[in-house]
């Protein structure tokens, strides 16, 4: 699945779900080098880590205007 079409999908999933760092990043709009630098990531394998839709969400209610 894309990350595109994860997002699109983004208000189904549950809160204790994890999305790779690229759906994280076009989500808040910045780069994956700040997802991975800025936010507490979760190991999914070797190399690959995600953030979690829960924290994702809470960021952008604390960030809203």
């Amino acid at each position: 699945m894309s990350p595109d079409d994860i997002l699109k999908q983004f208000d189904k999933l549950p809160n204790s779900a994890v999305v790779p760092t690229a759906v994280a990043a076009k989500h808040d709009h910045v780069s994956e080098r700040t997802v991975r630098r800025n936010y507490p990531l979760i190991k999914l394998s070797e190399r690959r880590y995600g953030v979690s839709v829960g924290y994702l969400r809470h960021r952008g209610e604390t960030n809203a205007p």
